[in-house]
C-alpha cells in the first residue's frame, strides 16, 4: 500500500497536550432513522470517556453505522448527545465539527482533489476548536503536512483522491479526520480496505492518538479479534436496540457470540495475552 508509519514524536498537529482530558460523550434516549424508517431506537449509552476507544460491534444492518453517522448530526435524531454536558443535538454541522469529525467508509468516488487539497479544504471550511478561528492558507499547508508526515503518507500529499488505492484512500480519510484537531473521533470500518499488516499499524495509531490526545473514540468494526485487542469499552448493537456494553472481556462472550452473531465460540486470551474471538461453527437455524 506504500504507507509507512512513523513514530509520534516531536510537534504533532493536534497539540502538543491532551486536547481532550476529562472529556466525556453522554448518548441517552437516541433514536435515528432514515425517513419514516427507523434504525435505532432510544438507544443509552454508560459516558464515553476522553482517551477511550469504543468499538461498535454487530451484525450487518444492527445501526452501527447509523449510530454513529447521527453522533456526527448527519441525521435527524431524538434524544441527547451531550460533550462535557453540552448538547450536540440541533447544533449546525459547522458547529458540531468543531468538536466532533466523521470518517466514512470510504471518500466519496470522482473527487478531483489531491490529497493536500482534501485536508486543506477540510481545515478552511471547519477550523478546528470550539472558537473556530480561521487559518490563512499557508497555515492550512502547514498542518495538513504536517500530519501527513506524521502518518507516514506524506508521498501522497500531491496525488489525487481519485488515484489512491483502497488502503492509501482510508488513510486519507483519517488523515482528513484528524487535521480538525477533534475531540470526538468518529471511525466507520477504518481497517476494511487494509491487508494484516495495516490493519493493525493503523488501529495501534488511533490508539495512540486517542491516548495521547484524550480523544473520544468511536469505531465501526466487523473484526471481533481487532475489537478485544484494542477497544476498551464494547458497545453491541442488534436489531434497532443495544445488546450489550462494557470491558471486551466482560461484554465478548461465548453466549453474545451465540445470541447476537449466531455462531458457536470461544473468547481466549493467547500466550501474548491478548484477548481472541474465534467462532467455531454457525449455530442451526
Amino acid at each position: 500500500m506504500g504507507v509507512q508509519q512513523r513514530p509520534l514524536a516531536g510537534t504533532w498537529p493536534l497539540g502538543a497536550q491532551a486536547t481532550g482530558a476529562g472529556l466525556q460523550l453522554e448518548i441517552a434516549g437516541l433514536t435515528l432513522g432514515y425517513g419514516r424508517r427507523t434504525i435505532l431506537r432510544e438507544v443509552s449509552l454508560a459516558p464515553l470517556a476522553g482517551g477511550h476507544i469504543t468499538a461498535l460491534l454487530g451484525p450487518n444492518g444492527a445501526g452501527k453505522s447509523t449510530l454513529l453517522r447521527g453522533l456526527a448530526g448527519l441525521l435527524p435524531a431524538r434524544g441527547s448527545v451531550k460533550l462535557n454536558g453540552q448538547e450536540m443535538i440541533g447544533r449546525s454541522l459547522e458547529a458540531r465539527a468543531r468538536h466532533i469529525t466523521y470518517m466514512p467508509q470510504s471518500l466519496p468516488q470522482g473527487v478531483a482533489l489531491t490529497v493536500m487539497e482534501a485536508l486543506v479544504g477540510a481545515l478552511k471550511a471547519s477550523p478546528p476548536g470550539a472558537g473556530g478561528m480561521a487559518v490563512s492558507g499557508r497555515q492550512a499547508a502547514e498542518q495538513a503536512l504536517a500530519l501527513l508526515e506524521q502518518l507516514g503518507i506524506a508521498h501522497l500529499a500531491l496525488v489525487g483522491l481519485d488515484r489512491l488505492s483502497g488502503g492509501q484512500r482510508q488513510m486519507a480519510g483519517l488523515a482528513q479526520a484528524l487535521v480538525r484537531k477533534p475531540e470526538v473521533l468518529l471511525l466507520d470500518e477504518p481497517t476494511s480496505a487494509l491487508d494484516l499488516r495495516y490493519q493493525l499499524q493503523v488501529m495501534r495509531l488511533v490508539q495512540q492518538l486517542t491516548r495521547e490526545k484524550g480523544l473520544v473514540t468511536v469505531v465501526v468494526l466487523h473484526d471481533l479479534g481487532l475489537a478485544a485487542r484494542f477497544a476498551d469499552h464494547i458497545v453491541v448493537l442488534g436489531e434497532g436496540t443495544l445488546r450489550a456494553e462494557g470491558e471486551p472481556e466482560r461484554t465478548l462472550t461465548p453466549g453474545l457470540l451465540a445470541e447476537v452473531y449466531g455462531v458457536s465460540g470461544r473468547v481466549e486470551r493467547c500466550s501474548l495475552g491478548h484477548l481472541q474471538v474465534m467462532a467455531d461453527a454457525p449455530l442451526a437455524g
